[in-house]
């Protein structure tokens, strides 16, 4: 199995939906069973994370990636990267490196995440 390819493509995709809010989009990407915890330690469902974004919670103005791996794992795909990311969560200001983990499984209609987790590292 090498999903690598179409994993790229998705996590192309998840940035473009993450900077225009575009839930619709990001609910494509999602699991229905994600679990993802949060650079100060809360563990968001897919609900939880798409409400963020549809209510506006999260806004970006920025989000870089640098470093991507990808690795297999079974029928997974585990991706790691670095992301530059700029604007707000709240009241907060988020301007600043994080690191992210994310793990993508094949599913009927296509690839979703089902795990991750992020960690401000700069």
């Amino acid at each position: 199995m090498d999903g690598v390819a179409e994993v790229e493509r998705c996590e192309a995709r998840l940035r473009s939906a993450m900077v225009a809010g575009d839930v619709a989009a990001l609910s494509m990407l999602i699991d229905p069973a994600l679990v993802f915890t949060g650079p100060d330690g809360s563990v968001l469902n897919r609900e939880q994370d798409l409400a963020a974004h549809a209510e506006g919670l999260l806004k970006l103005s920025r989000l870089d990636l640098s470093d991507t791996r990808y690795t297999v794992i079974g029928d997974m795909v585990l991706v790691t990267t670095k992301a530059t990311l700029v604007g707000r969560f709240a009241d907060a200001v988020i301007d600043g490196l994080y690191a992210y983990t994310r793990l993508w499984r094949e599913t009927g209609g296509g690839w979703a995440v089902v795990a991750g987790q992020a960690a401000r590292i700069g």
